[in-house]
């Protein structure tokens, strides 16, 4: 049985020469990897397994993003492209992906809680949210563990790092840190928008370690 890396190295040269019918063939080959990584962060996140149909159709974008990128001569290898093509399938899905956020307790019963003695405690709805996919593809085509560590910059974001992949709230590292909860906020959007701006820098036409 040929694999779906085999029939991409097979369709490379037609897709590279502006072939639509070899694209769209290079697009429904690859459709199965899209739903591969959606099941394994739903693996990973239960809690966003509602996204389901959403992650597929953002991993379907990815998909296509990266095999036109083939047809407009922005990739050069069928290497490259079984590296970057996973990185696109990922970065879709990671985009649709929630940060935490508190749930809104109004004033006036927070209040009424306080005067009795029990103040509410706001809930957290969290998503745990990688900015790589950890699961193992039967593909092998994606491993971005080293682009997060490359991106953090300071022993505090690689600790916070580390609390969060932990299972930590925003609010327990901020107190483990004794910083403010904003504080934890911006860095991780920072982190995050780092990984998404290597990813989205990262050359699959002259690298050759892809």
């Amino acid at each position: 049985m040929v694999s779906t890396i085999e029939k991409n190295n097979q369709l490379f040269p037609a897709v590279a020469a502006g072939d639509t019918a070899a694209r769209d063939a290079m697009i429904e080959d690859n459709m199965a990897l899209v739903v591969v990584k959606a099941d394994a962060l739903i693996r990973r996140m239960p809690s966003v397994a509602y996204l389901r149909d959403d992650l597929v159709s953002a991993g379907y974008v990815g998909l296509v993003k990266a095999v036109n990128k083939v047809a407009a001569g922005k990739i050069k290898t069928p290497k490259a492209l079984n590296t970057y093509m996973g990185r696109s399938v990922t970065r879709g899905m990671l985009k649709l992906l929630p940060l935490e956020r508190g749930i809104h307790v109004p004033w006036e019963s927070n209040r009424a809680a306080r005067t009795n003695g029990h103040p509410i405690q706001a809930p957290v709805v969290r998503n745990v949210v990688p900015v790589w996919l950890p699961g193992h593809s039967p593909l092998s085509m994606v491993d971005l563990r080293d682009t997060v560590d490359a991106c953090c910059k300071s022993p505090t974001e690689r600790e916070c790092l580390k609390l969060r992949e932990e299972g930590h709230t925003f609010q327990e590292i901020a107190d483990a840190l004794s910083v403010p909860l904003t504080t934890i906020y911006d860095l991780f959007r920072v982190l995050r928008d780092r990984v998404h701006t290597a990813l989205e820098s990262d050359d699959p036409v002259n690298s050759d370690s892809l």
